[in-house]
C-alpha cells in the first residue's frame, strides 16, 4: 500500500486528487497540510468528500513535514511559488518521492524560472534534478526517480495536441499560435473580484495579454524537449504565441493550436498521423475533423481528446486539444506521474469517464 500525504490540501487540484483516489486500489492516505486551512477537517473544504476522507487539516510547519515524511511514501505539493525546494529537500532526504503541482522545479535552467516569476530560486541543482513529466511524451524519464515535476494545465493539453506534427518535424519554426481558454477552477481558489458570479457570468475574457503568461517558457520548453534543443539553452527555443483566456463555466481547458507546416496534407491524413502517434495511450483519444472535441467530453477524467485539421489555403495546422485543467491538467496527471514511479500500470485509479452532460 503507498501512502500519501498532500500539502495544499484546500486547493482545487488537491481536492480533485483526493477524490480520484478514493478510485485507487493501491493508496492510503497518511496526513493532509495547509497554510490556510488548518485546524479544519477536509470535508469542510471540500464538501464532495463527505463519507470518503475525515481527516483534519494540519498546519503546514516543521512539526507536520517531519510527521508527513515519516508516515508517506509519496508527498504532493500545491504551495506557493520559491517554497517546493525546501519541503522537497526534507522529503527526499527521508527518502520519500515527492511530486510537485507548481513552477519551482518545472525548468531545468533555475534562471528562464527567475525570469518569468521575478523570485530567486532557492535551489538551482533542484532543477536539474528534477523530472519534469508527460507520461505520454516523456515517461522514460521518470521510471524510478523520486523528484518529479508535474506539468502545468495549459501546456499539457498544448504539447499533446502538438507532439505529433513536431515528432514529425512538419512545423515551421517560430509560426505556432497557442490560442487557450480555461475554466475558473484554473485560476486557482483564493477569493478575487473577478472571480465573483456577477464579474465572471456570461463574459469571456484575455488575461495576461502581450506574451506575459508563466506557461509560455514551459510550453516553449516542452517544444525544445520534442525537437531535440537544449533544455539549458533557452535562446535556442523556438518561440510561440500563446494567449490564455478564461471562460464562463468551472472545468476544463481548450486550445486552438495554429501552426504553419513546411509540406501539404489533410484532415484525413492529420487524423491518422495522431491516430498512429496516440494509439497505444489510454488518456489521449483522436477525433475527425467532422468531430470537434468539447471541454465536456474529459470533466472528471485524465482524458486528453483531440481534433487535428489542416487549412489548404493558409498551409496550417488547426488543432484543438481539450483536457479537464484540475484532472489531466493537474491531479490525474499527478496520479499517473506516481502509478510510473511506483512501477504501477499507469491507468490504476484513473479508468472513469467523463461526467456528461
Amino acid at each position: 500500500m503507498i501512502r500519501f500525504s498532500v500539502c495544499g490540501a484546500a486547493s482545487y487540484a488537491l481536492g480533485e486528487l483526493l477524490r480520484l483516489m478514493v478510485n485507487h486500489p493501491e493508496t492510503q492516505v497518511a496526513h493532509l497540510a495547509d497554510s490556510f486551512a488548518a485546524g479544519r477537517k477536509i470535508q469542510d473544504e471540500h464538501p464532495a468528500l463527505v463519507g470518503f476522507y475525515d481527516q483534519e487539516i494540519l498546519p503546514l510547519d516543521d512539526a507536520t513535514l517531519d510527521m508527513i515524511v515519516r508516515d508517506s511514501d509519496v508527498v504532493f505539493t500545491a504551495v506557493d511559488a520559491g517554497t517546493v525546494p525546501a519541503i522537497a529537500a526534507k522529503v527526499l532526504a527521508g527518502g520519500k518521492k515527492f511530486i510537485d503541482f507548481g513552477a519551482d522545479i518545472r525548468f531545468r535552467d533555475a534562471k528562464t524560472w527567475e525570469k518569468w516569476y521575478h523570485l530567486e530560486h532557492p535551489d538551482h541543482q533542484m532543477t536539474k534534478d528534477a523530472v519534469y513529466c508527460i507520461p505520454e511524451v516523456m515517461r522514460d524519464l521518470a521510471k524510478g526517480k523520486s523528484l518529479i515535476s508535474n506539468p502545468g494545465c495549459y501546456p499539457t493539453a498544448s504539447t499533446l495536441g502538438l507532439m505529433p506534427i513536431l515528432k514529425e518535424g512538419m512545423v515551421v519554426e517560430n509560426t505556432i499560435i497557442v490560442d487557450a481558454k480555461s475554466g475558473f477552477t484554473g485560476a486557482g481558489r483564493r477569493p478575487a473580484p473577478n472571480k465573483l458570479l456577477a464579474e465572471a457570468s456570461n463574459s469571456f475574457c484575455a488575461y495576461a495579454l502581450g506574451g506575459s503568461h508563466r506557461h509560455t517558457p514551459e510550453i516553449e520548453q516542452n517544444i525544445a524537449y520534442i525537437t531535440g534543443k537544449d533544455l539549458m539553452k533557452p535562446e535556442t527555443w523556438q518561440f510561440i504565441n500563446f494567449q490564455p483566456h478564461l471562460t464562463p463555466q468551472i472545468r476544463g481547458i481548450e486550445v486552438t493550436l495554429y501552426a504553419t507546416l513546411n509540406k501539404d496534407t489533410s484532415d484525413e491524413e492529420l487524423f491518422e498521423l495522431y491516430s498512429r502517434a496516440y494509439k497505444d495511450e489510454p488518456f489521449v483519444h483522436v477525433f475527425p475533423a467532422s468531430k470537434p472535441v468539447q471541454t465536456k467530453w474529459t470533466a472528471g477524467t485524465n482524458l486528453c481528446c483531440i481534433t487535428p485539421t489542416f487549412d489548404k489555403r493558409t498551409k496550417r495546422a488547426v488543432i484543438s486539444s481539450v483536457i479537464d485543467n484540475i484532472g489531466k491538467g493537474a491531479a490525474g496527471q499527478a496520479i499517473q506521474n506516481m502509478n510510473i514511479i511506483f512501477d504501477l500500470p499507469e491507468t490504476t485509479g484513473l479508468m472513469i469517464p467523463p461526467m456528461y452532460p
